[in-house]
């Protein structure tokens, strides 16, 4: 048989694609990856991605809502969390070990360790999706580059996390939690396991409301380790949250030498305040310009549009109150 992968969305390699490449080579089957890079920012131009013809099963991956509309084709199978929550690989192509092949210029391993959270954030699916926290792979079921990035979405409310973080440091493995740890699960023990790490980049955390602050001041006190700007936290916004309280969040953030990253809800590019979710997310998610520059230097670089400056400026400033629902 000839196989058909669509990654319509993908930022990184798509394990669940690599899993059904794995599967389907083994029965002897040839597999082609097509990759439609449909960009996941409702306001960025999605051109349709058509299918090509030859083939005797098609699979599609959507990590994001909205962007299965752009895929056209016939008989083709869709899923991913952009697309069924529900839906899941049936388990013997799960227990197949990933394809990197699909990705050539790809240097390091993915996987999950822990599946489901413990936390039940209104704006996440993973409860929905994955369920309860459950350890379904070890280190070695996942490794087979020389770095890896681990996708678990509440790791360290593992009941077994410090083990494996003892076997990451004694083995030396260039790692990294790409969704985040959980600041409010740090204690003495794993911090100094963290410290210890071979790690990659920053270390990222969540701040997703100003209700935290109190429990992030308290769990920073066990993370002195910390170099300057070494830890980032994602700040979640959206235009029902009070926009004073997130301007709060991402200046305290700078004041104590900590990186914001602005994950907007996608309810942000409706709102009368679009543009000013743009412009606080290119704001903070730069490195280099959220450490030099204020909000309204940036401003006055990024545009010449005066009415723009000032809208973003003063709501910013908290000038200007913001509705707090959608328009």
């Amino acid at each position: 048989m000839n196989i058909c992968l669509i990654d319509a969305d993908s930022k990184i390699p798509n394990l669940a694609l690599m899993r059904l490449s794995a599967f389907h080579k083994a029965k002897g089957s040839e597999v082609a990856l097509y990759k439609a890079n449909l960009p996941y920012f409702p306001n960025m131009r999605r051109k349709k991605f058509k299918a090509p013809s030859g083939y005797d099963a098609y699979y599609c991956s959507c990590v994001f809502s909205g962007t299965k509309g752009f895929i056209v084709g016939e008989n083709i199978q869709f899923g991913g969390s952009g697309c069924d929550l529900k839906k899941t690989l049936p388990l013997e192509v799960e227990n197949c070990k990933p394809d990197y092949s699909l990705y050539p210029d790809n240097d390091c391993s993915y996987g999950f360790i822990s599946r489901g959270c413990i936390r039940k954030c209104g704006f996440c699916f993973v409860p929905e999706k994955e369920g309860s926290l459950r350890e379904v792979a070890s280190i070695n079921d996942i490794i087979e580059h020389k770095k890896v990035k681990f996708l678990d979405n509440n790791f360290l409310a593992l009941k077994n996390h410090k083990a494996i973080l003892k076997e990451l440091v004694d083995r030396q493995i260039k790692c990294q939690f790409n969704q985040g740890l959980d600041i409010r699960l740090v204690d003495t023990e794993n911090s100094k396991l963290l410290s210890e790490l071979n790690y990659l980049g920053d270390y990222l955390f969540s701040f997703d409301s100003l209700a935290y602050l109190p429990v992030i001041k308290q769990k920073l006190e066990l993370l002195s380790w910390r170099k300057p700007f070494q830890l980032k936290f994602f700040v979640y916004v959206s235009p029902n949250m009070s926009i004073h309280e997130t301007v709060q969040r991402i200046e305290w953030l700078k004041e104590n030498e900590l990186l914001p990253y602005i994950m907007r809800d996608l309810s942000c590019w409706d709102s009368v305040n679009k543009e000013f979710y743009i412009d606080i997310a290119a704001y903070c998610n730069q490195v280099g310009i959220f450490k030099k520059l204020t909000f309204s230097q940036f401003l006055k670089k990024r545009t010449k549009n005066l009415l723009r400056i000032e809208k973003s400026d003063s709501l910013y400033a908290n000038k200007i109150k913001a509705p707090s629902s959608n328009g």
